[in-house]
């Protein structure tokens, strides 16, 4: 994934990484000459002298003398090097893991955003939250690991391949070794990897706990539950606790037995050097200085083994869930090319909306099917004001996704104006509706942000218009900021009534064909309700207007009731006067 990623870059950042390595073996190389030069161990024999000429060639083919200051010069310009490449392999690695983690975040979160409202609603919210912040910042971390591993091997095999021109008996023992080692550890990789599983599933459950715990908060409160809430809080993090403990003793233990296993072959070497091999002391102390570094680098190595096998069932996941929501994608939605905000006339040329015999259904975890409309046909009169009354469960709010299009079908057509409204058709008609919920969402932020958020290119006098339009435009002028006034999480800072009368100014402010208000008083008193009625009473004839209720004060300047019950319309009202 690392190299189909952006595969120029990844070879650039391994070819530094070649270069950086090579500068550091050509500084150890020299090291054996600067010793020999310095009167440490005499003349050398073996490979030791067969590096002394080497450098001696390489002094004389630039015309310099092989002196004891000359070879101190050359080898600071190689240690030079080598520390200028590392630096500018570290930043390389860097910009690198941080965009291939950035694409697979927003790759993820586009994803997301085109994915068909009815997949996603079967979705729990934490997974999704969960699988965009902790998920993804594992995978961070196990891309670190993987450059970081890349880094190490390349270092490690030069530095074998200088400690083999050296001694090759020696260096083909600790190589032997280390494989031996390797095979030792793996099976505490494994254990990574399972309890980098079980710390996944951890890490949802933790993140479920903590929305419901801020989502339940007021009730809790309100119900003196919280110290009931805040034990079930306890419990799911200690269960992550005790994962996250589990993965820590995994890792320490393999690293305890490299660095034991290490010692005792580093000391046996050395025995092995001085008393059967009997190898220059310029030689021995190379070689030896090379396995000490190689012994940090096989604990790295060993570490980011183990990062990477804790962090690769995220990065499963994660690309799971992309490919589920891409197999859920709504093809209507084109997030590179951005449609502008619509510019419509003060009047505009609405369409006739109609069901024409349909149904929905969706799919339980558990497979079973749930019918939520049989056969609807209803028809909804462009300018006109709809009703929509039934019982909770009755497939209301499904009428009001289907006719906005985050619905499809599973039979029969919605029609426009008598033609099938299809995927081509979904981009251009979404521009065209705006829906206020029964609990409207608000930014904290200005009231002012809240409300560009629907339409970026309004403006000041298209946003006043819309604050009147939804009879909220004096609660906006008696506030201290006026539109720049902080609403709070959620609105917080306002009333049920202000939210719901913002939230119509946002919806207005995107001068819709159709507006859906679904239960959008439900919550509120008389005194808010009524604000909002002789809102929607100013609207009348100037737009499609469905509205969601149970309450039927609500439908007082409604054309047409249509009552639903089990999925079904059981009732049409169609002439004003009769209720």
């Amino acid at each position: 994934m690392l190299a189909a990623d952006n595969p120029r870059r990844l070879a650039w950042v391994l070819g530094v990484q070649i270069a950086a390595a090579l500068a550091q073996g050509v500084g150890l190389l020299l090291l054996v000459p600067l010793l020999e030069v310095a009167g440490v161990g005499g003349r050398g024999g073996g490979g030791t002298s067969g590096i002394v000429r080497l450098v001696r060639s390489a002094f004389g083919a630039i015309g310099l003398p092989f002196t004891l200051r000359f070879t101190l010069a050359a080898y600071v310009a190689v240690a030079t090097a080598a520390a200028a490449l590392g630096a500018y392999q570290s930043v390389l690695s860097t910009r690198y893991r941080l965009e291939f983690v950035d694409g697979l975040r927003r790759r993820l979160y586009a994803t997301i955003a085109r994915t068909e409202w009815g997949h996603l609603i079967g979705l729990r919210q934490s997974d999704l939250l969960t699988t965009l912040t902790v998920n993804v910042g594992w995978v961070a971390q196990g891309t670190l690991a993987a450059l970081s591993l890349g880094a190490v091997v390349v270092i490690s095999g030069v530095q074998v391949a200088v400690a083999l021109r050296i001694s090759p008996a020696m260096t083909g023992l600790a190589t032997a070794t280390g494989a031996v080692l390797a095979t030792l550890t793996w099976p505490l990789v494994v254990r990574s990897r399972r309890l980098g599983h079980d710390l996944m599933g951890q890490n949802r459950s933790v993140l479920a706990s903590v929305t419901g715990f801020l989502d339940g908060l007021k009730l809790a409160k309100a119900h003196g539950l919280e110290a009931g809430h805040l034990a079930g809080f306890g419990t799911t993090i200690a269960r992550s606790r005790r994962s996250q403990i589990e993965a820590a003793k995994a890792s320490a233990l393999a690293t305890a037995v490299q660095l034991t296993v290490t010692a005792v072959v580093l000391a046996i070497l050395v025995d092995v050097a001085v008393e059967q091999l009997r190898l220059p002391l310029a030689g021995l102390l190379v070689l030896a200085f090379i396995f000490t570094r190689l012994v940090g680098q096989a604990t790295q190595a060993q570490q980011n083994v183990q990062t990477l096998a804790q962090t690769l069932p995220a990065f499963g996941e994660l690309m799971s869930v992309t490919a589920d929501c891409e197999r859920s994608a709504d093809r209507s939605i084109d997030l590179r090319h951005p449609r502008p905000p619509p510019q419509r006339p003060a009047l505009l040329p609405t369409h006739r909306l109609a069901f024409d015999n349909v149904s929905f259904s969706y799919q339980r975890p558990d497979g079973s099917t749930v019918a939520v409309l049989d056969c609807v046909s209803l028809e909804i009169p462009a300018r006109t004001t709809t009703g929509l009354v039934g019982p909770s469960g009755a497939g209301k709010t499904t009428v009001a996704d289907l006719a906005v299009g985050l619905l499809v079908p599973t039979s029969g057509r919605v029609l426009l104006d008598g033609s099938p409204l299809g995927a081509q058709d979904m981009g251009s008609w979404r521009d065209s509706v705006a829906m206020v919920p029964q609990d409207p969402f608000l930014f904290h932020d200005s009231i002012r942000a809240n409300l560009l958020w629907a339409q970026p290119s309004a403006a000041e006098d298209e946003i006043w218009r819309a604050l009147a339009m939804a009879s909220a435009e004096e609660l906006v002028r008696h506030l201290p900021d006026g539109l720049d006034t902080v609403v709070g999480d959620r609105g917080a800072r306002l009333s049920g009534g202000e939210r719901q009368r913002i939230a119509l100014a946002r919806a207005l402010l995107r001068g819709p064909e159709l507006l859906v208000l679904d239960e959008a008083t439900n919550s509120l008193d008389a005194a808010n309700e009524e604000v909002i009625l002789d809102a929607l009473a100013t609207l009348h004839g100037r737009m499609t207007v469905l509205v969601i209720s149970h309450d039927e004060s609500m439908l007082r300047d409604a054309d047409q009731v249509i009552s639903i019950a089990q999925g079904r319309v059981v009732q049409e009202v169609l002439d004003r006067a009769d209720h």
